[in-house]
């Protein structure tokens, strides 16, 4: 991974807002969380956690990526000898560190992930890497905000619809990101047990490659390719 582009990519994320934005968003549901009864604090938190490493990460990737092409950054990059990984994996570790720091706000902060706060890092690690590498592929996609935000709708209910399940057919649904992130996260880690935990990471670990290989293919067909 070129660690340049990504020292890049963090201090323009910084620079453009992200950090502010993010900041702000945290301070709200550090208050809503601590207005929560301490018996349903982790649940909620899960949740909070969740839909900020999912909804906000495929935001701002979209937000970077239409950005850049706008500019006319994206396509001159890659007629140097930048490698499209790199710069997919660029976005992807940026981004994971601020939804990294911010979750750790929101489940520490509150105390609602004080005794399962490993459980929720590697949630977080691996949910953010995939709604990131599935924003990038949207981005690629669309030329314009409207589409990207058509697109994020679409990508974000066909991963996130399956929550329903997790109440129903609770099993079966951990095979789905959100549903495997949120059980590393509200389940105590005796109770998980091994087995279970193992799969719920695993399916995340999948579900990670198949947003790369998403991704990849849709700047080679879209972006490298126009």
């Amino acid at each position: 991974m070129h660690l340049k582009l990504t020292k890049y990519d963090i201090i323009a994320q910084y620079r453009q807002g992200f950090y502010l934005v993010y900041g702000i968003i945290t301070v709200i549901y550090i208050f809503i969380l601590f207005s929560v009864p301490v018996e349903a604090r982790q649940v909620v938190t899960a949740y909070f956690i969740v839909s900020d490493t999912s909804i906000l990460g495929m935001v701002f990737v979209g937000a970077m990526v239409l950005l850049e092409k706008q500019q006319i950054i994206l396509q001159s990059l890659f007629i140097t000898p930048l490698k499209l990984t790199d710069y997919l994996w660029s976005k992807v570790v940026s981004l994971t560190v601020i939804a990294v720091l911010v979750s750790s706000f929101i489940g520490f902060v509150p105390g609602g992930m004080l005794s399962n706060w490993w459980l929720m890092l590697i949630a977080v690690l691996l949910s953010s890497v995939f709604f990131t590498f599935l924003g990038l592929g949207i981005a690629a996609r669309v030329s314009t905000l409207n589409g990207y935000i058509a697109g994020i709708v679409l990508g974000g209910s066909i991963a996130g619809f399956p929550i329903a399940g997790y109440f129903f057919f609770h099993d079966l649904s951990l095979i789905f990101p959100v549903n495997a992130a949120i059980e590393l996260m509200v389940v105590q880690p005796e109770k998980l047990g091994i087995l279970n935990g193992t799969m719920c990471v695993l399916s995340l670990f999948i579900w990670c490659f198949i947003g790369y290989a998403f991704a990849k293919k849709q700047f080679e067909k879209s972006v490298i390719r126009y």
